[in-house]
């Protein structure tokens, strides 16, 4: 009778450490998990730098620097914080950028948060978030997406995978352009 019993103890602790093991392997991260489509294009780790032209005349200085200076929690969501800063002026922006599953989130500190890309969407597929998205280039390397806010405004944005954001362009009143010269991404 002793023995059944100290038979039953072993094989409850046994069952117990297969069964721990079990879990911490399953709850564990694997390193060669692989990254949502909103990661690949927009890889955002603290320390990422973007540096881009916006200059009409000088298309090749740069002249805006964004980098990932780190994480900050608003509304009980984790953003990562990105400061942008005017070469010329100085002038410093901070905006938060966060991804879920393949939605890339970005908002300012008063102001709402906005959806700037659907990594989900195939070519010439539309999504209707706050504004229509379009995606009006595809291919593996590269996405860009078209946000119309009246027939004769609005603003296109591209990303690249492995880098991020390469280009945004706004139509309308006042155009703007932004052309990434170069990235260190982590």
């Amino acid at each position: 009778m002793q023995k059944i019993k100290v038979k039953g103890i072993i094989m409850k602790k046994i069952f117990f450490v297969i069964s721990s093991s079990l879990l911490l392997l399953l709850g564990c991260s694997s390193p060669n998990e692989p990254l949502s489509k909103s990661e690949e294009y927009f890889p955002l780790e603290i320390g990422n730098k973007w540096y881009y032209n916006s200059n009409y005349s000088d298309t090749t200085s740069i002249n805006l620097i964004s980098e990932i200076i780190g994480k900050e929690e608003i509304n009980s969501k984790l953003y990562y914080k990105i400061i942008e800063q005017n070469v010329q002026s100085g002038f410093l922006d901070t905006i938060f950028f966060r991804l879920s599953g393949d939605t890339l989130f970005n908002m300012r500190k008063d102001y709402n948060e906005q959806i700037i890309a659907d990594f989900s969407l195939n070519l010439y597929d539309t999504t209707y978030w706050q504004d229509d998205m379009t995606v009006v280039q595809k291919n593996k390397d590269i996405i860009e997406f078209q946000i119309p806010f009246a027939a004769d405004y609005g603003y296109s944005i591209a990303f690249k995978k492995g880098i991020g954001i390469t280009n945004i362009v706004v139509n309308g009143f006042i155009y703007h352009r932004r052309i990434l010269i170069k990235a260190e991404i982590k």
